[in-house]
Parts: structure tokens; C-alpha cells; sequence
């Protein structure tokens, strides 16, 4: 017996790795609100960092990911809630 045939995931890991896997069981509507407001704020924020992140750039990077500067600006001044 090697190592490989000893791992054995927990019934409740081997449900959420089928679930990530195929992409369903990720929106999850028994969330209460405090959680669903959690998250909604998580992703909002990380909207805003990559914003500020991209304001941050310089030229030669902007040209990299083929932004100018005047849209990477135009982008990061955009609110967070957009």
C-alpha cells in the first residue's frame, strides 16, 4: 500500500471538492444576510484595491497589459460601488 492509496478525504471534503469542481453549490441561498452583506462587501473592496492597484501602475506596465494612462486613471477613479 503506498501513500497515495491511504489519503482519504472526509466525506464532507469530498462533497465540497465535487461541488468546486463542477461549479455548482457555490451560490448558496441559506446564507443569512449578515453573511451575504460580508460578502458582497469583500468583493466590493477587492474592486476597489485593484483599481487603486492599477492607478498605482507605470507606463511601461500599463502598456504590458495594453491600458494607457488616461483610461488606468479613468478606470481608478471610478466609486466603488460601480
Amino acid at each position: 500500500m503506498n501513500t497515495i492509496d491511504t489519503i482519504h478525504l472526509s466525506p464532507w471534503r469530498e462533497i465540497a471538492a465535487r461541488e468546486a469542481r463542477f461549479g455548482y453549490g457555490l451560490q448558496r441561498p441559506q446564507r443569512n444576510v449578515l453573511s451575504r452583506l460580508w460578502h458582497l462587501y469583500c468583493t466590493l473592496a477587492a474592486k476597489r484595491r485593484s483599481r487603486l492597484a492599477l492607478e498605482e501602475l507605470s507606463p511601461h506596465l500599463l502598456k504590458d497589459i495594453g491600458l494607457t494612462e488616461t483610461e488606468a486613471r479613468r478606470e481608478a477613479a471610478v466609486p466603488f460601488w460601480r
